[in-house]
């Protein structure tokens, strides 16, 4: 495999694919068939929102959305996203979080066993991510992969309503910060970054992860949220690493995606939101959290 995108493309792409990384190390082929999605209705007692989850790595085939799904986005005046991936001046800045300073490298901060099996995986070219951290590594096989097979994140759910938004003037909010996203990927502690690095090519060398992705991205095609909700669940359960892990990238961002959510309702914005769809489904997912608060959140299918 070789690495021929570069650095600041490679820091987008690994923001684009956040909410994957847990659960797509491996791609897959699929039939050419346009996607439900999964989306919710959000009422307080003063406004309705919509959440709808994207897939941040997608097919034109997926395209176009269900009506349902349009309506709620035609009549948005605020856009919100988890971040605007098409500001490069924010990923530039955000490339610290990415990499070592020479003469530092990937090798020191992960296992023997890890960087043996990196080697094993794309041979001599594992010198060429040698400025990279582990998880970056991790969600760049990942990426690297799903291209491979078609998926692309020019074409995601999220990118594509913010070009739309872009063009239609409508206002476009960010729930989080590139910055904040790169911290989370690229702060990990060296445990937690070799954990996440060795079980990406245990699943690309394995195939064992090629049935957990095909039923991710099915069950969000069917709009099947509970589907999506098991599937993260058992990613998290395989043992004490992924559950951490799994707190990390998506439980503890939730709270704070929420918080700001709640305020924006409060402000009588008509939002149309959206996030990974990892982020809505299940235990402490978005709607989950909603629901807590006492809004009234209800499935569209």
């Amino acid at each position: 495999m070789k690495l021929k995108t570069s650095l600041s493309q490679l820091a987008l792409q690994c923001l684009t694919a956040l909410g994957l990384a847990l659960a797509a190390s491996q791609a897959f082929a699929q039939a050419e068939t346009p996607a439900k999605g999964v989306m919710w209705e959000v009422k307080s007692e003063k406004n309705t929102a919509y959440l709808f989850g994207s897939i941040h790595l997608a097919k034109a085939s997926f395209y176009p959305l269900p009506e349902a799904v349009e309506k709620a986005y035609k009549q948005a005046d605020t856009l919100v996203v988890e971040v605007d991936t098409t500001d490069a001046k924010a990923s530039e800045k955000a490339m610290p979080y990415f990499v070592y300073t020479a003469p530092d490298k990937l090798e020191n901060h992960i296992k023997k066993t890890t960087w043996e099996s990196l080697q094993s995986l794309v041979g001599p070219a594992a010198a060429q991510f040698q400025s990279l951290k582990p998880t970056i590594v991790a969600t760049a096989l990942s990426i690297g992969v799903f291209r491979q097979q078609g998926y692309d994140a020019s074409k995601g759910v999220d990118l594509h309503y913010v070009l739309r938004a872009k063009q239609d003037k409508k206002d476009i909010v960010e729930l989080e910060s590139t910055a904040f996203q790169a911290s989370v990927l690229g702060g990990l502690p060296d445990e937690d970054g070799d954990a996440m690095l060795a079980q990406t090519l245990e699943g690309l060398k394995s195939g064992d992860t090629l049935r957990e992705t095909a039923g991710m991205i099915s069950a969000w095609k069917g709009g099947d949220a509970e589907g999506l909700a098991k599937i993260l669940q058992d990613a998290a359960n395989k043992d004490a690493g992924s559950k951490k892990l799994m707190k990390l990238l998506l439980d503890d961002r939730n709270m704070g995606m929420t918080k700001k959510i709640l305020s924006m309702l409060e402000e009588g914005k008509k939002l149309f939101i959206v996030v990974g769809a990892g982020h809505l489904t299940g235990a402490n997912s978005i709607t989950e959290l909603l629901e807590k608060q006492g809004l009234e959140v209800r499935q569209i299918k």
